[in-house]
């Protein structure tokens, strides 16, 4: 069965940083008129989480989350609450490891302290949750089935959630409609973005790839999932913007479809 409504539409700020680095008020304008409805952060540059706030409210845009890396989270987690609660966002995402923390004992330690900070971002009434890239399906050896995403996902679902990245998955070698529904009830947050080739595994925009995004959509719109988030690292086919056009056009079409 179809699902009878599907999540809005945010962009990941990261997708567009060369407007953003330079001029982000500009930048959200140039979102809220493509047709977004939601903007996930990447950081601020400089400006404050007040005025952006007034920027969004302005462009009736909403902020869906925010980056904000665990290093930053550990020396200044106050900042980073009053930060996101200004932006009006109940949902912090920590975007990336680094190779410190990618052996077994790493991602364990990693994890603590996860749930240390998400205990303190729920006493706030805010939400954590972790960001995947390729590295963390990664087996920690020849004679080990273990990975750093099943440390991740062993902790409790209630306080580390996830923002599943569907290209990422695929890179990794997994499945993510497979990935997407073991997990997709930790999952408020999914980041779609194609792939040109299963050869180059170059990024394209959404709708001009090899990845079927239409059981992806039913199946996180039925478990829950609270937006769906338009993202790009790079091999743009012109600007930055132009793709976000075209993935946010190509998004909408399947959006109907999956609703068909």
């Amino acid at each position: 069965m179809s699902p009878t409504a599907l999540p809005p539409i945010a962009l990941q700020l990261f997708t567009i940083r060369d407007q953003t680095e330079k001029d982000l008020p500009g930048a959200l304008d140039a979102v809220a008129a493509i047709g977004f409805v939601g903007v996930e952060f990447a950081g601020l540059f400089g400006h404050e989480p007040d005025q952006v706030r007034s920027a969004l409210d302005r462009l009736g845009l909403r902020a869906c989350g925010t980056h904000i890396s665990l290093e930053r989270l550990n020396s200044d987690i106050g900042q980073c609450i009053d930060e996101a609660q200004s932006l009006g966002t109940d949902l912090i995402v920590i975007p990336y490891l680094t190779e410190e923390y990618r052996s077994e004992a790493g991602y364990r330690h990693a994890v603590a302290q996860m749930l240390a900070i998400a205990s303190r971002l729920h006493g706030r009434g805010l939400r954590l949750a972790y960001h995947h890239h390729n590295f963390e399906f990664q087996t920690f050896g020849p004679d080990s089935a273990r990975r750093g995403i099943d440390v991740i996902v062993d902790a409790p679902a209630d306080r580390l959630l996830l923002e599943i990245d569907v290209y990422w998955c695929r890179h990794a070698g997994t499945d993510p409609l497979k990935f997407l529904t073991r997990h997709v009830r930790r999952t408020p947050l999914l980041h779609l973005k194609d792939m040109r080739d299963a050869r180059s595994r170059k990024f394209a925009e959404i709708g001009s790839g090899i990845i079927d995004f239409g059981p992806i959509l039913r199946t996180a719109a039925s478990g829950g999932v609270e937006w769906f988030i338009v993202e790009q690292d790079r091999d743009f086919a012109g600007s930055s913007l132009d793709s976000v056009r075209t993935s946010f056009a190509a998004l909408q079409r399947l959006c109907k479809e999956a609703l068909a």
